[in-house]
């Protein structure tokens, strides 16, 4: 007789059916091993594990991933002296923070090795900080009130009108070279230059700017000029109309690393990424910077003459062409890099790199709040620079500039703007370049072709290239007449004639 069949339970309950096996129909083995997985991490995902991750994400941004938070260690010089230039007219800032960093400064530099140079005002303010500076440092205080810019003496440009305005410009350079008058009275040979604008700042940074920015084998800086980098906010640049990258670019994004990803390299932007306190560019001012001092003074009875020395000194300076703007602080480094390096053969590397650095280990800002805060923004920063190159190329920036490239006596095509001429004596130079009131649209509506043709026309015409056509954009401020009661100190011409086409 044959045994008699059995047969397996059916489970009573839940927990008996989760220790039944069904052999008959096996659950993949990948399959299983994905839900497990999944499970694991629907785990993972809840906010307690969330929160934990972004802290220790933070932890280790803020502890391995800053940047120029410490700088290499440097030596301030015991021979060398500086001139201290500025322009200030914050009354406030010169008796506070400024003043005190400024005196500060004076003691690290050594009393007897500095000269300092302000021209601004109010006399008020420029009498109190005088006072505050000790007996043995030299100095040249100057009220604008008391010396006020001969305006006649102002290099014009001439519209196509036929009238002739001081640009914006032109009168910013004449207000910096006037801090740099005593240079050419002084019988003193100064090393250093150190221009310090309107900022909050350390006077440890201002040294590190002046002996520890491309300090060679020597343990010497080489530099014809070194920037510090300023702030709007902790995290915003702010200098963007006088920063060029290594090729003459304008810069992307304001925020970290500043300069876009274009040209041959992005070496410009390649250095900062890389920590380094000499970023290589065209041109920076950042709110504050120290130059080879000798480009400014005339060269000493008997030294040697290099090529380009003919033309010291060196004084800032606007282009004279109409509707071309160019910062006075880029044109001025445009007009050292035309020169030799001046240093030690042998020693200088200078010839390779142009001679124009860039250190964002010396920051500054115009405000308390901002300047508190940039510690921490450096701690963050190099999370930004994806976004910033994104941000960058979606942008568009760095903005197209037809000049960049040009050289020096090249002759170039252009175009220039002719204003219509009918009716002249009926007309004011504004209605001409169709800025009247007849010029004045309603919101949203365009100036059209037919109305431009009615105002006047582009002519082609050859021009030779100067230096620092890379600093320049297509703008034009003028200094407002003095019977012109609208507010402000410029009228902005450029936005009242049609763009140009290139």
């Amino acid at each position: 007789m044959p045994p008699a069949q059995s047969y397996e339970l059916l489970p009573r309950n839940s927990a008996e059916h989760d220790q039944v096996e069904f052999k008959d129909k096996p659950i993949p083995r990948r399959r299983n091993t994905f839900f497990l997985l999944l499970r694991k991490a629907r785990k993972l995902c809840k906010p307690i594990y969330l929160f934990v991750a972004w802290v220790v994400f933070l932890l280790l941004q803020v502890t391995f991933n800053a940047s120029y938070v410490t700088g290499l260690p440097f030596e301030i010089s015991k021979d060398e002296s500086v001139f201290i230039a500025a322009n200030i007219i914050d009354g406030d800032l010169m008796n506070g923070t400024w003043g005190s960093s400024v005196l500060e400064l004076v003691e690290l530099i050594g009393r007897e090795r500095v000269f300092i140079s302000v021209y601004g005002g109010p006399p008020e303010a420029l009498k109190a900080f005088e006072e505050r500076l000790p007996k043995e440092v030299a100095r040249s205080i100057v009220s604008e009130k008391q010396s006020p810019i001969t305006l006649s003496k102002i290099p014009h440009t001439k519209l196509p009108t036929g009238e002739e305005r001081i640009k914006r410009i032109a009168f910013l350079a004449e207000v910096r070279n006037k801090a740099l008058e005593p240079l050419e009275k002084s019988k003193t040979p100064y090393d250093k230059l150190l221009f310090i604008n309107d900022v909050i700042f350390k006077a440890e940074d201002a040294t590190r700017l002046l002996w520890g920015t491309n300090v060679n084998s020597e343990g010497k800086a080489d530099y014809k000029a070194a920037c510090g980098t300023d702030f709007i906010t902790s995290w915003k640049y702010y200098d963007t109309y006088a920063t060029r990258d290594y090729e003459g670019y304008s810069i992307g994004v304001p925020i970290f690393p500043w300069f876009a990803n274009v040209g041959q390299d992005a070496r410009s932007r390649r250095d900062v990424l890389a920590g380094r306190d000499a970023v290589r560019v065209k041109s920076c001012w950042g709110g504050m910077v120290a130059f080879d001092a000798r480009y400014f003074q005339k060269p000493l009875a008997g030294a040697a003459v290099t090529a380009g020395t003919s033309s010291l000194p060196l004084r800032f300076r606007s282009e004279p062409d109409p509707f071309w703007d160019a910062s006075e602080c880029c044109l001025i480094h445009a007009d050292i890099l035309a020169i030799p390096p001046m240093s030690p053969s042998g020693q200088s590397k200078l010839g390779v790199d142009g001679g124009i650095f860039m250190n964002p280990y010396v920051r500054v800002s115009y405000d308390a709040t901002t300047f508190k805060f940039i510690p921490l923004a450096k701690r963050f920063e190099r999370l930004f620079a994806l976004p910033q190159d994104i941000i960058s190329r979606l942008a568009k920036l760095p903005r197209f500039n037809y000049r960049r490239g040009e050289k020096e006596g090249q002759k170039v095509k252009d175009r220039v703007w002719i204003a219509n001429k009918q009716d002249e004596k009926k007309k004011g130079w504004k209605d001409i370049l169709g800025i009247g009131k007849r010029a004045t649209l309603g919101a949203g509506e365009v100036k059209d072709k037919k109305y431009w043709a009615q105002q006047g026309h582009y002519e082609d015409f050859e021009r030779t290239a100067t230096k620092g056509g890379y600093c320049g954009v297509r703008q034009l401020l003028v200094l407002k007449k003095q019977d012109d009661k609208e507010p402000g100190n410029w009228d902005n011409l450029l936005d009242k004639v049609p763009p140009l086409e290139v």
